[in-house]
């Protein structure tokens, strides 16, 4: 618990001192001081969790990252089921509570996807900044929260309430697990996303072109949750959290050359 009041409180202060100076960008009013939280993200990813993505990469066979990969996709399915109900896609909803129920059961903890191997139900997500997009709330200034990324001050707020109310990581009973446990996950999602590092190192403008990816991938599931595109939010695409899917920052790629 002791994380999690630090987690809300470092995310409040960000977001209400993110609403003290605005700039010129409707989308990114607060782009000052975005650019310098992310010039503090890109000194730890360079210190820490790039090298720990490249050993965790090299150390690990594929099956077994695949298999850890599965087994927080399996977890995200709780708040993703949870959003389906929220959003009132009882369809959808019907059907990841199937996925869940099976990979837990039959998956061994969701380490295997036999839902998606076995029963049709490919993997999904969901999360809390798309219902209150769906609420209403649907364009949201552009803000970096230190250490998770690009995110809006929608998805922000709903990261830090989906997190403390609709996962079970607030259960785990010591802080130093979940430590453990949540490092983990972000080793994985940025070992994931390595191949995309040449691609940022080509852009002119790393911030902007980060920035333009995340609203583009945002708008992209907001359009498709509205039903205004067809689209299919694979399990990677929780990453309103902490980083944004590959295939989002490759279509921003070609879309700026």
């Amino acid at each position: 618990m002791h994380l999690l009041r630090r987690f809300v409180l470092c995310t409040s202060v960000l977001l209400l001192s993110s609403c003290m100076t605005k700039g010129p960008n409707p989308n990114d009013p607060y782009e000052r001081i975005n650019r310098n939280t992310y010039k503090f993200n890109q000194f730890f990813d360079s210190l820490l969790l790039k090298p720990a993505a490249q050993i965790y990469k090299a150390v690990l066979p594929a099956p077994i990252r695949t298999a850890i990969n599965n087994g927080y996709d399996n977890v995200n399915m709780i708040p993703t089921t949870a959003n389906d109900v929220l959003q009132g896609d009882l369809k959808h909803a019907v059907k990841d509570f199937w996925r869940l129920f099976i990979n837990t059961t039959l998956g061994v903890g969701g380490l295997l996807d036999v839902a998606a191997n076995r029963c049709g139900l490919p993997p999904r997500s969901n999360d809390l900044g798309l219902t209150f997009a769906k609420w209403g709330d649907r364009n949201s200034p552009y803000i970096v929260i230190p250490f998770l990324g690009p995110s809006t001050i929608r998805d922000g707020m709903a990261q830090m309430f989906e997190y403390a109310v609709l996962t079970p990581y607030p259960l785990i009973p010591t802080n130093a697990t979940i430590y453990v446990v949540l490092g983990v996950r972000y080793v994985d999602l940025r070992s994931q996303l390595l191949e995309t590092d040449r691609l940022m190192q080509e852009a002119l403008d790393r911030y902007a072109f980060m920035r333009d990816a995340y609203l583009q991938h945002r708008n992209y599931r907001i359009q498709g949750m509205l039903g205004q595109n067809e689209t299919v939010a694979t399990s990677n695409s929780e990453i309103g959290s902490d980083y944004i899917t590959e295939t989002a920052i490759t279509e921003a790629a070609t879309q700026k050359k």
